[in-house]
């Protein structure tokens, strides 16, 4: 009897006084410390500074496409601040050796990239007209001769105003300068990607000259006068036919130095007397850019 009361008393203690909990030991964060413990910081390891990246000296950039879909590209070589544009084969298949010019003058500059002045952005275009290239023809897609599609009628020079109605080589063309100024998608390429050049060479042939855009003074005038000597191609102030809408005109007036050069026969690319006068422009370019109408 005695014995089974003891168990029911430590029954009932045990039921009153539950086993405590035991808190979990927690180690210090290695980043917190108590703020009355000094630290001494590790002293920092030197690191080595890494180059600065250098720019891509050459970029192949799609401008757009061609009415029939074709690609429209540019080359760039160098990042000055001067803008210098090449322009190839605004004629197509009729001009396809300005095209081989362009394509040239490109591989040339890969190989001697040094030869482009520091301040000068060199963009060479091969072709404008992918479409006449790769049909036969000296037009575009449409049927409009791009050289004739430019808007030319704010400048002093009403003989240049762009015409639907147009002259070549072959003579009168009606229908061909387009519906109105940049009406064509290469054109509109050709112009937007020119906004803020300095300097634009567009090259033909086959008249074997140099001719200034605009009413031939100011900056054109005076990369004209210097491509020629550079070139020995003769120096005009016209093709010898009416041309309306021409694109070196629609610069001109915009302020571009722009010109046209024609090469002498529509067969050789004569890529050394062009590498000569294409090298003269760019070193002299500060002086043609600044040079006052």
């Amino acid at each position: 009897m005695r014995y089974w009361l003891l168990s029911i008393v430590l029954i009932m203690v045990s039921c009153a006084s539950p086993t405590p909990l035991v808190e979990p030991t927690v180690s210090p964060s290695p980043t917190l410390v108590p703020p009355t413990q000094s630290v001494t910081l590790p002293t920092p390891t030197t690191k080595r500074s890494l180059p600065s990246p250098t720019p891509q000296f050459h970029e192949r950039r799609l401008l757009g496409y061609s009415r029939e879909g074709r690609p429209i590209v540019a080359h760039r070589f160098g990042w000055g601040e001067v803008k210098v544009a090449l322009v190839g084969n605004i004629h197509g298949r009729t001009e396809e050796n300005t095209y081989r010019l362009m394509i040239e003058v490109a591989a040339h500059y890969r190989e001697n990239f040094m030869e482009v002045p520091s301040e000068v952005t060199l963009w060479i275009i091969p072709t404008i007209n992918p479409d006449g290239l790769a049909n036969g023809t000296r037009f575009n897609a449409r049927g409009v001769d791009l050289n004739r599609n430019a808007d030319t009628d704010q400048d002093a020079c009403p003989e240049n105003d762009w015409s639907p109605d147009i002259f070549d080589s072959e003579g009168h063309i009606p229908g061909s300068g387009g519906e109105h100024p940049f009406s064509e998608v290469e054109t509109q390429i050709l112009r937007d990607f020119l906004v803020d050049a300095q300097v634009v060479i567009s090259y033909h042939s086959q008249a074997g000259l140099v001719v200034a855009g605009g009413c031939g003074e100011g900056p054109s005038r005076q990369l004209a006068h210097l491509l020629a000597q550079a070139t020995g191609y003769g120096e005009a102030e016209s093709i010898g036919y009416p041309v309306t809408g021409s694109i070196v005109d629609y610069l001109a007036f915009q302020g571009v130095a722009a010109v046209d050069v024609e090469l002498t026969n529509k067969v050789d690319a004569e890529l050394e007397r062009n590498l000569k006068g294409i090298q003269a422009v760019m070193e002299s370019v500060v002086e043609i850019v600044s040079h006052e109408n």
